[in-house]
């Protein structure tokens, strides 16, 4: 029988969620809710997988690892996080991390991981001469070098296509590599701020002026209103009336509604929105504890200040251009 998976996360929705999956798919897990919990765990019993949130109350992912490492040392452990950061990703490979993935992921991505590990250390290949082995494995480590040096140099110059190119290489030598997968993210996310850019007003007005559904219409607390905001919820009248008429029974109850139901249906309202192509709601919907949010609403007002800097720029260029 293979040996249980251990998921250590401190978010309840996340947790149940991750958990359901993994055991509609056959897997046995169990679940701690901090750092403390997960070593006494760990203390009397022996796991296939860890999967590790990062942020964690009291120690994180990345100390119980370690301290695990220190009880079984053959542990895999997977780390998961919503922020990651070359930095971290450094930490985990040290500290014996098989893999670093960042929050949302598809659950099949996860599961298909887990199956990889697992048989990774049920089919472990022969040992072969260690002066061939060296030789490869330095053949390796120079390419993956390359590069990622490579890489780089491309996203500080803006190439984020050829940024991405470099650090898929970087996963064909070696999948696991997670400073490249962090790159990756990054490189992603970069590729993306352009089109921010290269809009024009007329463009912007175009887009703006299209109807789309209130948010509060998606989540189904509402029958119809469509967005007057541009889903800018934090300027909206109508959203601070629903926010502050929580208590009201007819709000509370559509809530309740969306608080039942499965937690892989719980999608988060950026995701609603449309900001985020898939993300769970963690929170239930209790939006200003949410530190996803935060970071959505500061990357949003950059956005912003950017576009308006280039507005402002354009005034100044058509200004001189009539002088």
């Amino acid at each position: 029988m293979a040996k249980p998976i251990l998921l250590v996360e401190d978010e309840t929705i996340v947790r149940e969620s991750i958990k359901d999956w993994l055991t509609e798919d056959g897997y046995q897990v169990i679940a701690a809710e901090d750092g403390e919990q997960a070593l006494e765990i760990i203390g009397k019993q022996e796991f296939g997988v860890a999967i590790l949130d990062l942020k964690l109350p009291g120690k994180d992912g990345i100390q119980v690892l370690k301290e695990a490492k220190g009880q079984i040392p053959t542990l895999q452990a997977i780390i998961i996080t919503a922020y990651p950061s070359v930095e971290t990703v450094t930490e985990a490979m040290k500290a014996g991390a098989v893999d670093y993935m960042t929050k949302p992921f598809a659950p099949e991505r996860l599961e298909r991981l887990i199956e990889e590990v697992l048989e990774a250390k049920a089919g472990a290949a022969p040992e072969i001469a260690v002066e061939e082995k060296e030789a490869e494995v330095g053949k390796q480590e120079k390419e993956i070098t390359t590069h990622l040096e490579q890489g780089q140099d491309y996203f500080k110059k803006g190439n984020y296509a050829e940024a991405l190119e470099e650090f898929d290489k970087v996963l064909a030598v070696e999948p696991g590599n997670l400073e490249a997968r962090v790159w990756i993210q990054k490189a992603k996310t970069g590729a993306v701020e352009p089109a921010v850019e290269a809009v024009t007003e007329e463009e912007v007005a175009e887009e703006a002026g299209k109807p789309k559904p209130c948010v509060w219409m998606k989540m189904g607390v509402v029958t119809l209103r469509m967005c007057t905001r541009d889903y800018d919820c934090l300027t909206c009248e109508f959203d601070q009336q629903m926010r502050e008429a929580g208590e009201s029974p007819e709000i509370a109850a559509a809530l309740e509604r969306l608080k039942a139901l499965p937690g892989n249906q719980r999608l988060c309202r950026y995701a609603l929105k449309g900001d985020v192509s898939y993300r769970l709601c963690s929170r239930l919907f209790e939006c200003a504890t949410c530190e996803f949010a935060q970071v959505m609403e500061d990357a949003m007002e950059q956005k912003l200040a950017k576009l308006e800097r280039r507005r402002e720029a354009l005034r100044k260029k058509e200004a001189k251009t009539k002088t």
